[in-house]
């Protein structure tokens, strides 16, 4: 039999993204939700597998190199993989998720948004550059238009309108989905979201430096993605700046102080991300030379 010709994993990773966050922020689902919510993470993950198998055998790699990929054996893997069960699987996944009739981006519309407070909440009235200017270099930068934005994630249209604009607070699942169906790196606007939700906890951070990093791309991404030469303090290489955006150094508070204001954005908000990450990267640099 042939096999399937470029299958994208593209929307089987986003429903396993929605289902996953969705279970992880919502702790009072009935066992009928949750069962259901995992029951797809499963086939979403299983029909990830199978994609990306069907992905390295059109790219021209063979059944031997997959069964070391998989740790299991050739026989193993033809059998799981081979003939048209990848398109099978793709199949009976679309099946089973029409027929428990859950939508992972109607439920997260069912998250009520919160207004703002004079149109921002207490805890981001002194950044103007926050979580919505973010959303929106991100927005510029995709060129997709709102009705296929709330497509790609499954909210309404009104819901996305209102988060672009700064007009609503949402909850970490729906900025995750909308960040990432915009193209962007949901983490990295984490700590923007942070400033602005009250009573929401995020997902934990990788590493202190990482989420500093993060941290740092959405502040600029914020300030609508400035070129580094033209925000970097006086007398600091833009290298330098770049590795502190991808978490491979932590530049001197002073530094960063004047990085952050360059961007418009509040450096006090700030302050604690650097301290971790500062107490982090000594400390491993202490283990280095010990070692």
């Amino acid at each position: 039999m042939p096999r399937s010709a470029g299958l994208s994993w593209h929307p089987i990773t986003h429903d396993l993204v929605a289902n996953a966050l969705y279970l992880h922020g919502n702790k009072q689902l009935p066992l009928k939700d949750v069962l259901a919510l995992a029951g797809n993470v499963g086939r979403d993950a299983e029909c990830l597998a199978a994609v990306a198998v069907d992905a390295a055998r059109n790219g021209g790699e063979g059944w031997s190199e997959i069964a070391v990929a998989a740790g299991r054996s050739e026989a193993s893997a033809r059998a799981k993989w081979g003939g048209s069960q990848v398109s099978r699987l793709v199949a009976a996944r679309r099946t089973a998720l029409a027929k428990i009739g859950w939508d992972p981006g109607t439920v997260l519309a069912k998250v009520p948004l919160v207004p703002r407070q004079g149109g921002r909440t207490a805890a981001s009235s002194g950044d103007p550059r926050g979580l919505g200017a973010a959303l929106r270099t991100l927005y510029r930068k995709a060129r997709m238009s709102l009705v296929r934005v709330s497509a790609a994630t499954g909210l309404p249209v009104s819901m996305v309108s209102a988060l672009l604009e700064d007009r609503a607070v949402a909850s970490w699942p729906e900025v995750y989905a909308l960040a990432h169906a915009l193209g962007g790196e949901p983490e990295d606007l984490r700590h923007l979201w942070e400033c602005t939700a009250q009573d929401e906890v995020a997902l934990d951070p990788n590493g202190e430096s990482e989420r500093l990093a993060a941290a740092l791309r959405g502040a600029r991404l914020a300030a609508g993605s400035p070129e580094l030469a033209t925000v970097c303090p006086s007398g600091i290489e833009v290298s330098a700046m770049q590795a502190a955006l991808r978490g491979r150094a932590v530049p001197p508070w002073s530094v960063l102080r004047v990085f952050l204001a360059a961007l418009g954005a509040d450096p006090c908000s700030f302050e604690a991300l650097w301290l971790a990450a500062r107490v982090a990267d000594l400390a491993e640099r202490e283990g280095e030379l010990r070692s």
